[in-house]
């Protein structure tokens, strides 16, 4: 059994079998909701596979972009998807998948890559460890805490028709991913995210994204503006019952600063599952780090250490939720 890449005419079976290994009957969304940036047809090229005789039995799917870094900008990949037929499940296969890709990845000059699982001891194995940082807000205190600015309004907001304000909003923030255009309109638009925001004539100065279609439920997984709207804000989608934390990523502790002095609580965890693919990339940008440590994803995004400190690494790499896959 080969690897082979998803075309045209294999896209809507791919795809569709991917749904039917993540999604449980009766979801209310299709997981192409939910990626709708890493599974859309634009993304053929990051889309590989494994058939048998009655169609599909392993998929793994893969979307770089260029992240603004503390460093300056880095092509990171972010791997997800990854599915194996139950029949086929034990074989290796999804480890096929991820290694035909990484080294794809580093074959294009791809310095990192990420991914996201409940199950980090499997990919451990594969060079994937946990680094970076983010901070998980708890919303609670901010739903009693303060007042609402007196001039300003809050409404719900239809994501995909508001796509560009809500983008000029969200590249304000100095580290992020550096979306391709029709990006922002597919996330801010998935089912199952409700979006929020503070208004002041008409303009939105701040909003919240509620959710990730049906992933991160609970949580805010983006947001932007003024951290005197943003505070606010979060106390009211919290107060309404949308959501009871909200996602800080690295680069924003100033903000979570005034989240604190406002009652909130947070915890600090790992950004993702790292993996260095091409160490020569990034000594090219930030210079050498200790030897032997080149393939170290902490020597690079730094780690969270004990008792929830942050020990800093050579650059910061900043992954919203939204664009989490």
């Amino acid at each position: 059994m080969e690897i082979c890449p998803v075309g045209e005419e294999g896209y809507e079976e791919f795809v569709a079998f991917l749904d039917a290994g993540m999604r449980p009957e009766g979801a209310s969304t299709q997981v192409a909701d939910d990626f709708p940036v890493i599974l859309g047809a634009d993304n053929l090229a990051g889309m590989i596979g494994i058939r048998g005789d009655a169609g599909w039995i392993a998929g793994l799917a893969a979307l770089t972009r260029t992240f603004t870094t503390t460093a300056g900008p880095v092509e990171v990949a972010g791997l997800g998807s990854v599915v194996t037929h139950p029949d086929h499940r034990g074989q290796g296969l999804s480890s096929r998948l991820q290694r035909a890709m990484v080294e794809r990845l580093a074959a294009a000059g791809t310095p990192l890559a990420v991914l996201w699982t409940d199950q980090p001891e499997i990919y451990a194995g594969r060079g994937f460890q946990a680094a970076g940082w983010e901070f998980h807000l708890d919303l609670g205190p901010l739903a009693s805490h303060g007042s609402w600015p007196p001039d300003a309004g809050y409404r719900p907001v239809d994501g995909a028709a508001a796509a560009a304000d809500l983008a000029a909003l969200y590249d304000r923030h100095p580290l992020r991913t550096r979306r391709l255009a029709g990006d922002h309109a597919a996330l801010y638009g998935m089912p199952g995210t409700t979006i929020r925001a503070l208004v002041r004539d008409g303009r939105i100065e701040a909003f919240a994204c509620c959710g990730k279609g049906i992933d991160f439920p609970g949580y805010v997984a983006e947001w932007a503006g003024a951290a005197m709207d943003v505070l606010p804000l979060l106390g009211r989608v919290a107060a309404e019952g949308l959501a009871t934390r909200a996602l800080v990523p690295a680069g924003n502790e100033r903000f979570l600063e005034r989240a604190v002095a406002a009652g909130a609580g947070f915890a600090v965890v790992p950004s993702g599952l790292w993996a260095v693919l091409r160490p020569d990339r990034l000594q090219a940008l930030c210079g050498p780090v200790d030897p032997g440590r080149e393939r170290d994803a902490t020597a690079w995004l730094g780690e969270v250490v004990a008792e929830g400190e942050v020990r800093p690494g050579r650059l910061q790499v900043a992954v919203w939720g939204l664009d989490s896959v």
